[in-house]
């Protein structure tokens, strides 16, 4: 679709329309005002507009991708996170989508990157109040799996899955069972499916091919389990940034052998 003579592809729309209702299913069911993430929101937008047309030029756009990313950082990072700490993570998120590339390609999620950073400075933890569950009637429900649509319209359903699988099975291994549903909750209303269906689906920091998608995420899940287990603080933002980085590496590589069969 075009908006405003711009191309939008769905990808954006899904995940825009459907973080937005998780955020205000999750502020209602807190009943409180998410004014850090409308914050986020607004200043992720506004530097996501401003750099292209203050350092490269460019026409007035739609900040598609600053949207997702302020909603990102406002819904995982405390609800009632110090200002400050939103504007650090935000403009280190769109700075670095901008500015940090290998071969003009992004290298770290912005939001998880603008978050670490954010949140370690500050000395706040990683909520994910966006991602909660919600008492229905006596039944506790998750929306989050539906966000499975934007991971699929952004073509990066496979690894989402993967790591969801690996989780699972690292999970199981570790020594819980799997004879009832309540053991099933880490990965039925947890923050796994904001995380895997949004963050480790960004297109642009993740592969596209299916046998690299399987890769890609069962190294992350394996990461994240390694580093919970641990004890390790932001192990979800922590694997993730870690599994950019491998993916980076794979292509830089993967450019310099051809090259070279090339040559």
């Amino acid at each position: 679709m075009r908006l405003l003579n711009q191309s939008i592809g769905a990808a954006y729309v899904w995940a825009i329309a459907l973080l937005s209702l998780l955020a205000v299913l999750s502020a209602y069911e807190l009943q409180r005002l998410p004014v850090s993430l409308i914050a986020s929101v607004a200043i992720a937008s506004a530097a996501d507009a401003a750099i292209p047309m203050l350092v490269h030029k460019h026409r007035p756009r739609i900040p598609l991708s600053g949207i997702i990313t302020g909603l990102i950082i406002g819904m995982v990072a405390p609800i009632g996170s110090p200002l400050a700490a939103i504007v650090l993570a935000d403009l280190a998120a769109v700075l670095s989508k901008h500015f940090i590339k290998a071969r003009h390609t992004n290298i770290f999620n912005p939001a998880a990157l603008g978050l670490l950073l954010a949140l370690a400075l500050f000395g706040i933890g990683d909520e994910w109040w966006g991602a909660g569950s919600y008492n229905v009637f006596g039944l506790v429900l998750s929306a989050t799996p539906l966000l499975v649509v934007a991971s699929y319209e952004a073509k990066r359903l496979t690894a989402s899955l993967a790591f969801i699988a690996v989780s699972l099975v690292v999970y199981v291994a570790y020594g819980h069972g799997i004879g009832s549903l309540q053991a099933l909750d880490p990965l039925l209303f947890s923050v796994n499916y904001l995380f895997a269906f949004v963050m480790l689906a960004d297109p642009k920091t993740s592969p596209h091919p299916m046998g690299m998608q399987l890769a890609y995420g069962s190294l992350v899940a394996v990461l994240y389990s390694a580093l919970a287990i641990s004890a390790v603080p932001y192990s979800l933002l922590i694997a993730l940034l870690s599994g950019n980085a491998a993916y980076a590496l794979h292509r830089l590589l993967g450019r310099r052998h051809h090259a070279a069969a090339q040559a």
